[in-house]
């Protein structure tokens, strides 16, 4: 497993070997903090962290970004993987033994009946039985098996309470249930057992959710910060209006049309560790409980960008932008961008090649990720 610890749409790992590492590393040795205003899947923030002598201020609308990201740059120290996860997974196991679901979970992992009838009784089962954690009602028999959904249930019951083992652990968590889920590339949508899609969920399914999260713990754990950092849920705009000339601000906000919280759900209520009530196929928690970006509204992304792009200039920060060169579903482009940035900023523009999530291709029918063409700009006050 690489850095990317969850499936992420505009994961920015690519562009970093391919020039935007480079430049915060330049740009790093004339700053005093790194702030990652859309820290998202937690690319950036890590490379910033492991890679520049300063601390890192990661910041996003949701909390399970903020988790992935504090858990390297909150702390200067490397970790024990083993014996995080022998404590911890000697609590979760305990936590499933005690748990009638789990029990119930298992015979009916011992039925033989197919793939479409165990979906069925998979929902059934979680349906009328009452969950010990989020995870069982809200996701079982949708993207986790019962199995799946008691295990990661007592995941979020029996993380450690002590820090920094409870946000590694977190972050463990969410890389886990990022790598199990029974969904086409993020978690707007669960795979239904349809003909030619049950043998994607049997694929999901098998996979240990324990396991993923050793792996996950190994590659946390090995990694530090040169400098502890904080990390902030919060909205953009209104964090840029509190930094300093002295930070250097990465920025990488969203170019899809549709609100990021419609794709992580299941990843953001893993981090809350709080039972919603759901609705629809892709199973969502209420409106209200996903964080919603102007950024992702077409009618409102210009002047968030602006204003987000003035408080940044008013407090004399230097930038660097990413962004898809293309016009994107949000209403906004490489060329708009580029046209709004110079009106606070000296730009210098660099163009490279990238890839980007198609936002559910499975590579079957669609491809995973395609070819695009990104921008790097450079701005200075």
């Amino acid at each position: 497993m690489d850095i990317r610890l969850v499936k992420y749409m505009g994961s920015k790992h690519s562009l970093l070997s391919n020039g935007l590492g480079r430049l915060i590393v330049e740009e790093s040795r004339h700053a005093r903090r790194v702030v990652d205003l859309f820290c998202g899947g937690s690319s950036i923030a890590w490379f910033s962290a492991e890679n520049t002598n300063l601390p890192v201020l990661a910041t996003d609308l949701q909390q399970y970004a903020v988790a992935l990201a504090g858990s390297v740059v909150k702390r200067t120290k490397t970790l024990d993987a083993v014996e995080i996860a022998k404590n911890w997974f000697d609590a979760v196991n305990n936590f499933r033994e005690g748990s009638e679901n789990w029990h119930m979970a298992r015979r009916l992992d011992s039925t033989q009946i197919d793939m479409a009838q165990y979906v069925k009784a998979s929902r059934s089962l979680c349906n009328r039985s009452v969950g010990l954690g989020p995870i069982w009602r809200a996701y079982g028999g949708y993207y986790f098996s019962p199995s799946q959904a008691a295990t990661i249930d007592a995941m979020i019951c029996t993380l450690p309470l002590q820090e920094p083992m409870r946000t590694v652990c977190l972050a463990a968590t969410i890389s886990s249930g990022s790598h199990c889920a029974a969904s086409p590339g993020h978690t707007a949508q669960p795979f239904q057992p349809t003909r030619g899609a049950t043998k994607y969920i049997a694929e999901a399914w098998s996979k240990d959710p324990l396991e993923v999260a050793r792996r996950s713990l190994e590659l946390i754990c090995s990694r530090r910060a040169r400098a502890a950092g904080e990390t902030l849920v919060g909205d953009a705009v209104t964090i840029a209006s509190t930094l300093l000339e002295s930070d250097l601000v990465i920025v990488d906000p969203p170019y899809s049309g549709v609100q990021y919280s419609r794709f992580y759900h299941v990843l953001e209520t893993i981090a809350r560790g709080e039972e919603e009530p759901v609705t629809g196929r892709g199973r969502y928690p209420p409106l209200s409980r996903r964080p919603q970006s102007a950024f992702s509204r077409p009618s409102e992304s210009r002047e968030a960008l602006a204003e987000l792009l003035g408080n940044l200039s008013r407090a004399r920060t230097t930038v660097l932008f990413t962004f898809p060169v293309g016009e994107s579903s949000n209403g906004l482009s490489g060329d708009i961008v580029t046209n709004i940035s110079s009106n606070f900023f000296d730009v210098q523009e660099r163009r490279v090649a990238g890839r980007f999530s198609t936002l559910g291709g499975n590579n079957a029918n669609r491809a995973a990720r395609s070819k695009s063409e990104e921008l790097i700009l450079v701005m200075r006050s």
